[in-house]
């Protein structure tokens, strides 16, 4: 699955700029580049030659600045963490039918926040540890559908469901684009992949935890 844009919205709104400067960087040379970032890195070079762009420079800096001081305070803490000691973590947006969310984008923020994709431990069978639904559906249509999902065999004898270590991300601000929020999406994700390292209190506005018990 192709990873998503960034979000030049979120960026924007960051610094305190009008949404109608968007129409002013699609004109320019590097729009072409800065759009497809999607690590860390790359978001934090992007704020900056927004930032240059449209006269913000010290915004922009601080702003980066911040994102970076907040990502590197959750890779110091679990950087002792072995990969053998990290739960395998699958991303989903989409239940009726169950849909993988596999680009990179989402693979670098599981990654950063302490789980190991999926997809980097492969098996014959399906198995993940945890198990994030981050979907765009109606909350009310989402939770009367996922019951029937996870009750699916496939789905069903996963140790994530047999554990209730399933996840919904119920806030869409989140975890869709890449962006002026890469620093909450990995906290998001930290604390329910490492909830014991980490608890940033996202439990009461971005996710909870759903159980089939």
């Amino acid at each position: 699955m192709q990873s998503p844009l960034i979000s030049l919205h979120s960026i924007l709104e960051a610094l305190n700029l009008d949404t109608a400067c968007i129409s002013l960087l699609e004109q320019t040379e590097e729009h072409g580049e800065f759009i497809q970032a999607k690590t860390p890195k790359t978001i934090y070079s992007t704020i900056r030659i927004i930032g240059d762009m449209l006269n913000v420079k010290q915004r922009a800096d601080q702003l980066a600045e911040n994102l970076e001081e907040r990502i590197n305070i959750i890779t110091h803490k679990l950087k002792f963490i072995a990969d053998e000691h990290k739960p395998k973590v699958l991303c989903i947006n989409g239940v009726s039918p169950m849909t993988i969310a596999h680009n990179e984008y989402i693979d670098n923020l599981v990654s950063i926040a302490g789980g190991i994709n999926y997809f980097d431990a492969p098996s014959d069978k399906l198995n993940p540890d945890l198990l994030i639904i981050i979907s765009s559906q109606p909350m009310p249509q989402l939770l009367d559908e996922l019951p029937a999902a996870l009750s699916n065999r496939e789905w069903s004898e996963t140790q994530a469901v047999k554990n209730n270590n399933v996840y919904v991300i119920h806030n869409s601000k989140f975890l869709h684009q890449p962006g002026a929020t890469i620093a909450d999406d990995i906290e998001i994700l930290a604390e329910i992949i490492n909830p014991r390292q980490f608890f940033f209190g996202r439990n009461e506005d971005v996710w909870m935890q759903f159980s089939l018990n």
